[in-house]
């Protein structure tokens, strides 16, 4: 009987009120992104879905790193599929810029955030100045070296890119089976031609693109290399391969390698990859070219986060990059499959940084701390390279480590990457100065 009486009431009230009537504000949707990471970032995106649960819905897609670049014409096409945010390689910027695939983010973080990025985030800047990616790590090249082994057969650090071939031509005649590394997958490229500031990648306008593969800071990064990959002491295969883990790797016989400042957490220390014992590896400086003036590097990775211009929640699918870069729940604790804690990966972020180094330098792993070779060498990355429209990412990785593992022959690989490249500059209307 009260409940009946309450309800004519209730309508006794809103006819009195006449015909208007109140509305109560609609429950706001809750958020929803959807997150394409690679392998090494879907620890710290699960971790990042599990933390959000209350206030944005997380889904977390595992995909290659070329994965978006290959399918956003398709998703263009359609009108739909297109994840909000997405890690890939560097050059994606340009290459979803192209495709109408990428979103400035200036106002959708706080000014003191891009404050924070501005100093290891200028690849992500656009020709207007706004930022169009936010740059997860810096991959600059350093020299890895297993004191040990250096110790064991007297060598000392090079500090010219002619020791070390001098090293390397020693190892051969001296310790047959030990090796200076693999220049497979990018090796070859961000490890020897972009350091010798090798013009074939170098846009030196939005138009206009270098691609000069007989350049003599070309031939002389080949001609170097050359001689070892003849003597067996640079390999052909990628750092990751399984002869190379097992002939080297795992047999704990490279004795230094030029490679990213990720490698000693991601190659060289895991039991699953190189596995070299503790007290035995630390980084430093990279050998300078003959004739320099800085000891440069190349960058082998340093990815980046894009976001979507089609997602409907640009600010929550930034946050996720805000997350990944500067949030220590990632950057040192987060638990990695193979046991391990925090990004592998030397971060872009300032504050991000400042949290990695802590971890880094007192990581009792290490002969000695690796983190100053890494902090120089991030300040000494040849700018001539810049984002192009075309995957040339795709084609270091295929066609150029392709030949090489086929030809044995550094020039010869050199040289398929240009015509390559060429070819595909040319297509998307690029002028291509070949010397």
């Amino acid at each position: 009987m009260k409940k009946k009486y309450s309800l004519i009431a209730i309508a006794g009230a809103f006819a009195i009120a006449g015909t208007t009537v109140m509305a109560m504000p609609a429950q706001a949707a809750k958020p929803s992104i959807t997150i394409w990471v690679d392998a090494p970032r879907l620890p710290g995106a699960k971790l990042y879905a599990e933390i959000m649960k209350p206030t944005v819905d997380v889904k977390v897609e595992l995909h290659a790193q070329a994965d978006l670049v290959q399918k956003v014409s398709l998703f263009n096409r359609v009108k739909k599929g297109w994840p909000d945010v997405v890690f890939g390689p560097p050059n994606d910027v340009s290459v979803l810029a192209d495709a109408n695939n990428v979103l400035r983010l200036d106002k959708y973080a706080p000014a003191g955030f891009w404050d924070d990025m501005k100093d290891g985030n200028q690849w992500c800047k656009g020709a207007d100045g706004g930022w169009y990616c936010v740059k997860n790590d810096l991959a600059q090249d350093v020299l890895w070296v297993n004191t040990k082994l250096m110790k064991d057969f007297g060598y000392t650090v090079p500090k010219t890119m002619d020791d070390f071939a001098k090293i390397g031509a020693d190892i051969a005649k001296n310790h047959p089976g030990y090796s200076l590394g693999a220049l497979g997958s990018q090796g070859l490229y961000s490890g020897y031609l972009w350091p010798s500031q090798c013009p074939v990648n170098q846009a030196t306008s939005s138009t206009a693109v270098k691609i000069a593969p007989k350049s003599p800071k070309c031939t002389r990064a080949t001609a170097l290399v050359q001689p070892m990959i003849d003597s067996g002491v640079l390999s052909t295969s990628a750092p990751w391969d399984a002869d190379f883990i097992k002939d080297y790797g795992q047999a704990n016989k490279v004795v230094m390698t030029i490679g990213p400042s990720w490698f000693g957490e991601f190659v060289i220390r895991p039991a699953s990859s190189w596995a070299v014992p503790a007290g035995q590896i630390t980084a430093a400086a990279m050998p300078m070219w003959a004739g320099e003036k800085v000891n440069y590097s190349g960058e082998w990775g340093g990815g980046i986060y894009t976001v979507s211009p089609h997602s409907k929640y640009p600010k929550e699918a930034l946050a996720f990059a805000v997350f990944m870069v500067q949030d220590k729940r990632n950057v040192v604790d987060v638990a990695n499959p193979d046991g391990s804690k925090g990004a592998p990966t030397f971060p872009a972020s300032k504050k991000g940084n400042a949290l990695w180094k802590a971890k880094i330098s007192s990581d009792k792993y290490y002969a000695a701390d690796p983190y100053p070779a890494m902090l120089e060498q991030s300040t000494k990355i040849f700018s001539g390279e810049k984002p192009v429209s075309y995957d040339t990412n795709g084609a270091q990785e295929g066609t150029m480590s392709n030949e090489l593992k086929k030809t044995k022959n550094a020039q010869a690989a050199l040289d398929a990457f240009a015509a390559y490249a060429g070819n595909l500059a040319k297509q998307l209307g690029y002028k291509v100065t070949t010397s």
